[in-house]
């Protein structure tokens, strides 16, 4: 029995030996290496025909790099924005994807339609609808522009006392990150609608016909009976969003290029030290990136808690 055991066990490892060496080779291994990368500055700047044969030159700088990032005002500039637009599209695509789900249940088959026709944008590139809204924004012949020249939008605002709208938004550093936001949650908010249809349907037909016999208002529904019942869905939702903005980055430099640095995300404070060729930057940057991707672990695995051990 022991030796059948055994058998089994071994043959279990030797099954999963492929994917262990594949993610210590291409996870653990690149990780480890992007740590001590960290540690020195990298001279790569040689001749075009001898780049297959080099070796950087590197020096070692211990922890400069490193401090040298976290003190940047241009990285905490960056990090702010990335948290600024994880928080943003969080709550737009929660509040607005749920109330499109919600709507889609309600009034059946148009419902289901308009959430189709929602869901289209998730199928575009993030450079294809970075192309799309930059055109909007433009000042020159943007759809926006003119939508704010021809209802005489700037005019009201500056009436009633409210700051007017810039006529670029992408290029302006008051209005970058919003511009961001725009097109973010225009293209991501039908992708999040679809979850939360799905886990509106996982609902027992009985729920809802109690709550109507209740009398329970449209809102009351929501926040006393759904919600809670749709803990996992929405704990599922928001880990989502939450990686895609974090690592968002094609929609950035499409949208606002290599400036200006207001705009700036992680991703693409990153690929500013890549184009330069500051490896060991670059590194450190990717550092910090895997120290917030662990509190992100972290947080998914709060949420994704199962009702035994809460139990």
């Amino acid at each position: 029995m022991v030796k059948a055991e055994t058998k089994k066990t071994l043959i279990l490892y030797a099954l999963l030996a492929p994917t262990l060496v594949l993610y210590l080779l291409f996870f653990v291994y690149p990780v480890i290496n992007g740590l001590t990368m960290g540690l020195y500055t990298y001279d790569i700047r040689v001749p075009l025909h001898y780049f297959i044969f080099f070796t950087p030159h590197t020096t070692y700088v211990g922890l400069k790099n490193y401090i040298t990032i976290a003190l940047d005002p241009l990285f905490q500039r960056a990090l702010e924005n990335t948290l600024i637009i994880m928080g943003a599209c969080s709550a737009a695509q929660f509040l607005i994807g749920f109330g499109l789900a919600w709507l889609a249940r309600k009034y059946g088959r148009v419902g289901d339609i308009f959430l189709s026709v929602a869901l289209i944008p998730i199928v575009l590139s993030f450079v294809a609808v970075g192309l799309m809204w930059k055109w909007i924004y433009d000042p020159s012949f943007g759809l926006l522009d003119s939508m704010i020249s021809y209802l005489r939008i700037n005019g009201a605002l500056k009436f009633v006392g409210l700051p007017t709208i810039p006529s670029s938004l992408t290029s302006n550093p008051n209005t970058a990150v919003l511009s961001v936001l725009l097109a973010a949650n225009w293209q991501g908010i039908g992708l999040y609608a679809i979850i939360y249809s799905a886990g509106l349907r996982t609902i027992s037909p009985s729920i809802y016909d109690s709550m109507k016999v209740d009398g329970l208002s449209d809102l009351q529904k929501i926040t006393r009976v759904i919600w809670p019942m749709m803990k996992d869905t929405i704990a599922l939702a928001l880990v989502l969003v939450l990686a895609s903005s974090f690592k968002i980055f094609d929609l950035v430099f499409t949208l606002t290029g290599m400036g200006p640095n207001s705009s700036d995300v992680i991703s693409l404070y990153l690929y500013r030290f890549l184009k330069y060729s500051e490896g060991g930057s670059a590194a450190a940057v990717a550092f910090f990136m895997l120290i917030i991707g662990i509190v992100l672990i972290i947080v998914q695995f709060r949420l994704f808690r199962t009702r035994r051990s809460e139990k």
